[in-house]
């Protein structure tokens, strides 16, 4: 007669074979997520490498621009508090009111 086997060794045996499918399965994720790219073939054909080169032509644009000292900002943001509603010619921009007096008719 063969000896039974308890309770307890089939549960350690199912446990051990879910483990080790836990395992493996995690195992996977991580070496996919390790080994795949997130950059498509077309985008990584339109990545241009950088070659720390600057274009001169940007360089002399930067020198061309005006500067504004901090003083004549403050004097610009002053007089746009003082009148807001000037124009940058100095008109005032004010739309003539219209009155319409009602009137009966037959």
């Amino acid at each position: 007669m063969k000896p039974k086997r308890t309770l307890s060794g089939y549960v350690l045996l199912v446990g051990i074979m879910g483990l080790s499918i836990v395992g493996g399965i995690l195992a996977f994720q991580i070496y996919s997520a390790a080994t795949k790219t997130q950059v498509t073939t077309e985008q990584s054909t339109l990545i241009k490498p950088l070659d720390g080169q600057i274009d001169p032509k940007v360089l002399s644009d930067l020198q061309k621009r005006r500067v504004f000292t901090d003083s004549q900002l403050s004097q610009r943001t002053a007089q746009q508090i003082s009148s807001p509603q000037a124009s940058p010619g100095g008109n005032i921009n004010v739309a003539p009111e219209v009155s319409a007096s009602p009137s009966a008719t037959k």
